[in-house]
């Protein structure tokens, strides 16, 4: 039976080393880990390893018996094993750029917003889950007259904005690969109308399917928050607006999550820099 155990053991650390990403959320034993971002449970570390990965760490921690959490440091490469989870110890637990908490009684993210610790809203992120599942672009959910853009290129190939979702291939030999703006400026963009007020988490994103090499390598995101208040830009930890990474290529898929969830009607994104021209395929990430 010990042979047998350590052998599933294993297979499980393996299969996790395999799944690294800089969030961790693996099943071990029916406990997972389930990340809150720029956050961390101070005071409570019983003992620190460096220069290990996030995947690795939680590894360590679900095989210790007294690991009930860990907090993840993503510039030096430190995992801190916690002898409690933030609900017990509130009070320490604080927000702090590049690091991650990760709780191991947290439930699999859903697609839902919901806080289950009432009467002390300073933990209430550590019982927030929040879903990072395609919002209908992609399977075209999301009507075609719910999408918008700034311009559209108009020649021998033309463009729509219905044409940058995401993976999505030109229906004949007369349409571009993607979302093609027309003219090359950072005053460009493509929008989805949500309908409903709906938190969105993050953006996957794809250059131009077939002819010439053409993508976005930089963009911000904006939201229409549900009470009209004009369009805002998404934030990173430090309140400034945060420009993402884009693609390097035509087809490769590049996930980039928030910094926090937004409620939005209506999200923008708006091309920064890019390859060539303004080409884009894209799908949203959140809870409807």
């Amino acid at each position: 039976m010990a042979v047998l155990s350590g052998l599933i053991f294993l297979l499980l650390k393996m299969f996790l080393e395999v799944s690294a990403s800089y969030s961790v959320s693996g099943l071990y034993r029916e406990v997972w880990y389930q990340p809150v971002e720029h956050h961390a449970l101070l005071g409570q570390s019983f003992m620190n390893i460096s220069g290990i990965s996030a995947v690795r760490c939680s590894v360590r921690c679900l095989s210790h018996h007294g690991c009930f959490s860990f907090n993840y440091d993503h510039i030096n490469q430190v995992c801190q094993m916690n002898n409690a989870r933030a609900e017990h110890v509130c009070d320490n637990f604080q927000g702090m750029p590049y690091v991650s908490y990760h709780d191991a009684t947290a439930k699999p993210m859903t697609c839902k917003v919901v806080s289950i610790i009432s009467g002390n809203e300073k933990c209430a992120p550590v019982k927030v889950s929040v879903g990072f599942k395609k919002l209908g672009l992609e399977d075209g959910s999301i009507p075609d007259e719910s999408l918008s853009a700034s311009s559209n290129w108009v020649g021998p190939r033309t463009s729509t904005p219905a044409g940058g979702r995401l993976n999505k291939l030109p229906p004949d030999d007369n349409t571009i690969g993607a979302w093609h703006a027309k003219v090359k400026d950072t005053n460009q963009w493509i929008q989805v109308d949500l309908g409903n007020p709906t938190f969105v988490t993050g953006v996957l994103t794809q250059g131009r399917n077939g002819g010439a090499a053409q993508w976005v390598t930089k963009y911000k995101v904006q939201f229409e928050p549900p009470s009209p208040a004009g369009l805002v830009d998404v934030k990173d930890q430090l309140g400034q607006t945060q420009i993402f990474n884009g693609n390097t290529d035509r087809n490769s898929i590049v996930e980039r999550r928030f910094f926090k969830p937004v409620l939005a009607v209506k999200i923008r994104i708006v091309p920064v820099e890019w390859e060539s021209f303004i080409c884009l395929r894209f799908e949203l990430l959140g809870c409807k």
